[in-house]
């Protein structure tokens, strides 16, 4: 078999990004990046191949995908090989190994908050960095891939919240919902409710539809607190910490934080403070930084996306929204072109500014604070991201319960989901490094 016509060379971002290079003599290929001329790896296919191979170059960087004929996925990562059913695919980088920076920590013992049963789960993004471990790939949500074990990182994150009090789940889906419903059956203690989108509405349409939508409008409480948090956050956070801070206030508006190191801070968005909580670091917030340079940050406060609404916040969203919709549809009429009945609504570009203003010169309204939240926290928003944030579960850095069997799930540093290690074992999969074996969702 010629590796050039079985080998999909993907790049959505930019064209004609990856070739293959012959080496010696087919079907043996260097891997180059045509930018740099970098080799980024080595792929040789055999005649009687009975594996796939797609090369990938998209928002969360270079991978190399596997495919049995049964349909599971081998995805590599920089720093791994796959050999399996006639393919050889190594890639050049450095293993993951975890995150240096955090630490394992100590089990914790909290008194579950009572201030609030209500909480919502952004679950609705299109994931487009975490491409191809979730979408078309595996059918699966971001939120809803598998993370220790079966347990997925949406319902790790449920099960967090109900042990802190939170009992009522809204959860506003999108892209591949199947998957991520099927994770959130399992949370049994917590009642999940979903608010459906046919169409992505921003970070915060999800809660712009509970404020004015009719139809799901009966999910919020409108006298309690509500706590946002972000469905690829994998966490051990105290919840219930960061609402008494937020009573404690009595803020308007709270945003959860973890102080982060200095060479980081171009990677997060970046709260100041005017430091005037008892720690030094907390305080009312004074103002953003989106991913500053690091000689320009002016706080080492990053954003986690722990959000806690005040009722008093809620009747604000609303006029912010309803002003944003005005505009855009006095622009398209002015423009001539049709004029939308909603527009999207986003925390960071849309709300916290007008927050922000109103806070700064109206104090009556009570404070937009933000608040420093211990334990661990990390992001999956990318495929090498996921990686290392499972390696650090696995190595006790993160208060998460583990399956039972670990060794089905995480194996010599290799990632399994549910029964992939199966196939792998029967497949005589030789597999090191970043690697990561995976089988689609199947309802």
């Amino acid at each position: 078999m010629n590796a050039l016509k079985s080998c999909v060379l993907n790049t959505p971002m930019e064209a004609n990004r990856l070739r293959l290079s012959p080496v010696e003599r087919q079907p043996h290929f260097e891997i180059l990046d045509t930018q740099t001329g970098q080799c980024l790896g080595r792929l040789n296919q055999l005649e009687n191949a009975t594996h796939t191979v797609e090369l990938f170059w998209g928002k969360g960087g270079f991978m190399g995908m596997v495919t049995s004929p049964t349909g599971g996925h081998y995805f590599a990562l920089p720093g791994s090989s796959v050999c399996v059913g006639g393919v050889e695919l190594s890639l050049a980088g450095q293993p993951i190994t975890g995150n240096p920076a955090k630490q394992p920590s100590e089990p914790k013992t909290h008194t579950p908050q009572t201030h609030s049963i209500q909480a919502t789960i952004l679950g609705a993004g299109l994931a487009t960095r975490f491409e191809r471990i979730s979408g078309d790939s595996t059918h699966y949500s971001k939120p809803a891939v598998p993370l220790a074990g079966h347990c997925s990182v949406i319902e790790c994150i449920a099960n967090r919240l109900v042990a802190h009090g939170f009992r009522n789940i809204i959860v506003n889906t999108f892209f591949k919902p199947e998957s991520l419903m099927a994770s959130l059956s399992r949370c049994q203690e917590g009642q999940v409710a979903y608010i459906h989108e046919s169409e992505p509405s921003g970070t915060a349409g999800g809660l712009r539809k509970m404020l004015i939508d009719p139809q799901y409008q009966p999910l919020l409480d409108m006298r309690q607190p509500l706590l946002v948090v972000q469905g690829d956050s994998v966490t051990d956070a105290d919840f219930s910490a960061l609402m008494e801070a937020h009573i404690a206030q009595d803020a308007l508006l709270t945003i959860g934080c973890q102080w982060i190191d200095a060479q980081d801070v171009d990677k997060f968005g970046i709260i100041v403070t005017d430091q005037s909580a008892a720690d030094g670091q907390s305080g009312k917030i004074m103002a953003f930084q989106e991913k500053p340079k690091r000689e320009e940050a002016k706080s080492r406060l990053a954003n986690t996306g722990f959000y806690i609404f005040s009722p008093r916040s809620f009747p604000m969203i609303v006029e912010i929204y309803n002003d944003a919709l005005a505009t855009t549809q006095q622009k398209a009429r002015q423009a001539g072109v049709p004029v939308p009945a909603e527009v999207a609504l986003d925390f960071a570009m849309d709300i916290f500014p007008v927050i922000l203003r109103r806070s700064l010169t109206q104090p009556e309204l009570g404070a937009f604070w933000a608040q420093k939240v211990d334990g661990y926290w990390s992001d999956i928003g990318n495929p090498v991201q996921y990686l290392e944030t499972i390696h650090d579960l696995y190595a006790g850095k993160v208060q998460i319960p583990l399956p039972a069997e670990k060794s089905l799930y995480y194996r010599d540093g290799i990632v399994y989901w549910e029964g992939a290690q199966a196939m792998a074992e029967a497949e005589q999969a030789v597999l090191q490094g970043n690697v990561l074996v995976a089988l689609p969702f199947s309802g």
